[in-house]
């Protein structure tokens, strides 16, 4: 029997103009709030995401297996980087920043960059039913990515109080609760992205307390991603300078073309 996948789409007129400028005006009142040193934040690019690391966010998490990702890890590293003198908490934030799964998440201290990640990165997936060719319901289910412009974002802010924030020489499989790390320059876009880390005794359960307090989040309606990513950029957030290299340059333009924004002016 064949077999079809219908995504409903409800059909409905963008929010007038208005309505994003003074959303945009509600994050820069929002960062204000949050405007001293003592915080983090973090752009989660879909708003019903989990503080959850991405070494827990499989099924059967193993703290065996986790430790066994960053011993490979290090014997690698020579190959690419002078790693003399890096301590435990080093390699694992270089791991984290070249996506091996570790227990750290990702944060910043500027809430722009927060944001820029946000609108930019990718919804999680549902999970949708498929239905026969004459509309009848199947038992069949699949995982679906929807598309971001339905998708609200969201931003995270968390105090980072003193007896949280680890040291380089602190084992970060001894500690009992979420902290933050700031680590040294090992790469530059650890620099460029004002980027630090939390550390998660337990990576496969999902971090409640920066959600906890409402007034710490921020949502980005997702059909205004691209107005906010838009409003970024002319700011100076864009990935040329938070990915650096050709790489970042490349990813800039290509964004630039699509919406052909600051294409005026070489």
């Amino acid at each position: 029997m064949a077999l079809r996948l219908i995504l409903t789409k409800r059909v409905r007129s963008p929010p007038p103009k208005r309505t994003w400028i003074n959303r945009w005006k509600a994050f820069l009142e929002w960062t204000n709030a949050h405007s001293d040193s003592s915080w983090a934040f973090r752009g989660l690019g879909d708003s019903t995401f989990d503080l959850i690391p991405s070494v827990g966010r499989r099924s059967g998490y193993d703290i065996v297996h986790e430790r066994a990702v960053l011993e490979l890890f290090k014997r690698r590293i020579p190959e690419f980087y002078p790693a003399v003198g890096l301590e435990e908490l080093d390699f694992l934030a270089l791991a984290q920043h070249h996506g091996a799964p570790t227990r750290m998440l990702d944060w910043t201290t500027n809430p722009l960059v927060a944001a820029y990640f946000a609108v930019a990165s990718s919804p999680g997936t549902r999970e949708a039913k498929l239905v026969t060719a004459s509309g009848r319901a199947s038992r069949t289910k699949t995982s679906v990515t929807p598309a971001s412009t339905r998708v609200a974002a969201r931003i995270v802010a968390c105090r980072v109080r003193s007896n949280r924030k680890l040291l380089v020489t602190d084992d970060p499989f001894s500690i009992t609760e979420v902290s933050f790390f700031w680590p040294r320059a090992v790469t530059s876009r650890i620099t460029t992205q004002s980027g630090l880390f939390s550390v998660h005794p337990e990576p496969d359960t999902g971090w409640k307390e920066p959600l906890a307090v409402a007034s710490n989040v921020f949502d980005i309606p997702g059909e205004m991603r691209g107005f906010f990513q838009k409003r970024l950029f002319y700011l100076g957030v864009h990935n040329q300078v938070l990915m650096g290299g050709l790489d970042g340059v490349g990813s800039r333009l290509s964004w630039q073309y699509s919406r052909r924004t600051g294409l005026g002016v070489l």
